[in-house]
């Protein structure tokens, strides 16, 4: 039998379903008003190895924020793998937020099946680790679902960050948005991979992805992969990406204004990643992370207002 972890109310629970695994489970119309938070800390006396598991399920018109924090308090090479699975019914809303702030020694796995017949809004924050995977399969799988999906990585030294995401529109009148933005330093790598399907007999899909990257070093470098594959007639659907450098131009109009390059530098990275950071619809959550990425891009994550052992990050401002 699950054990209840939590009491949310209203037949809301949170659940030790076993063998690491976490279950929330919303009822039919149910509206949660605080958004729960599922923070893993792991420290020296956790397991190098971990596999768990989440499991989000909203039924109809049910609706529920969810944030998943990973930090590391010592610099060890933990090796994590997890399994999520989120059910969104007919006129649910999910708004699901990762936040990654590992050490420069771990390794993780984010794989994510979402079936989705309501409204999902899912965040990929990455600000540590050293190789981060997020792998997502989202199934819009009822007429008029909506998702809208994005994601802000800043790395440096020799972290490497992929996001991987696969729509597949099964049935009429879906939208979907993605959204990728990442600033990479020194020899830092990040990939975007993605893929819309859209199944035959789905008109009226809506699809849009998008991937836009920074390098601030020769030796960084970006992959972008955005794909469509159209088995219908009556859609719109587009994709883009673009990799470059700091906009010289901008940063010679903010100088010339009497702002230090160092400071112009900054104001200009942080405006590249506001438009991931703005779709939080958690006020206290969106100022986080604008503390982070700003800390991040500082070269100051080590001393963050989170917990100050994050570990050692290379500076992304020289």
């Amino acid at each position: 039998m699950d054990k209840v972890l939590k009491d949310l109310g209203n037949g809301a629970v949170i659940s030790d379903v076993g063998d690491d695994g976490i279950q929330i489970e919303v009822p039919a119309g149910v509206k949660i008003e605080k958004p729960i938070y599922l923070t893993q800390l792991l420290g020296k006396k956790d397991k190098l190895k971990i596999e768990q598991g989440v499991f989000i399920y909203l039924r109809e018109g049910s609706e529920a924020d969810v944030v998943i924090t990973d930090r590391t308090a010592v610099n060890r090479p933990f090796k994590v793998k997890r399994d999520i699975i989120a059910d969104v019914r007919k006129d649910a809303r999910l708004n699901l937020y990762l936040l990654q702030e590992q050490g420069t020694k771990s390794v993780w796995l984010n794989k994510m099946d979402s079936y989705n017949s309501g409204h999902l809004t899912l965040g990929i924050f990455c600000l540590g680790g050293a190789s981060i995977t997020n792998s997502l399969l989202l199934d819009m799988c009822a007429e008029g679902a909506t998702a809208d999906v994005s994601g802000m990585t800043i790395a440096s030294g020799t972290q490497q960050v992929t996001n991987a995401v696969t729509v597949t529109h099964r049935a009429p009148r879906c939208r979907d948005r993605e959204l990728f933005k990442q600033i990479l330093d020194e020899e830092a790598v990040g990939r975007f991979e993605g893929l819309v399907q859209v199944n035959p007999h789905c008109p009226g899909a809506d699809s849009q992805q998008t991937s836009r990257n920074i390098c601030l070093s020769r030796t960084a470098r970006a992959y972008a992969q955005p794909q469509l594959i159209i088995d219908t007639d009556d859609v719109r659907c587009s994709h883009g990406a673009t990799v470059g450098q700091l906009d010289e131009e901008a940063l010679f109009y903010l100088q010339q204004r009497g702002i230090p390059r160092h400071e112009a530098r900054l104001l200009l990275l942080s405006a590249f990643l506001n438009e991931v950071v703005d779709k939080v619809s958690i006020d206290g959550l969106r100022e986080r992370l604008r503390m982070m990425a700003d800390a991040r891009l500082r070269g100051d994550l080590n001393h963050c207002v989170a917990c100050g052992s994050c570990g050692t990050f290379g500076a992304i401002d020289n």
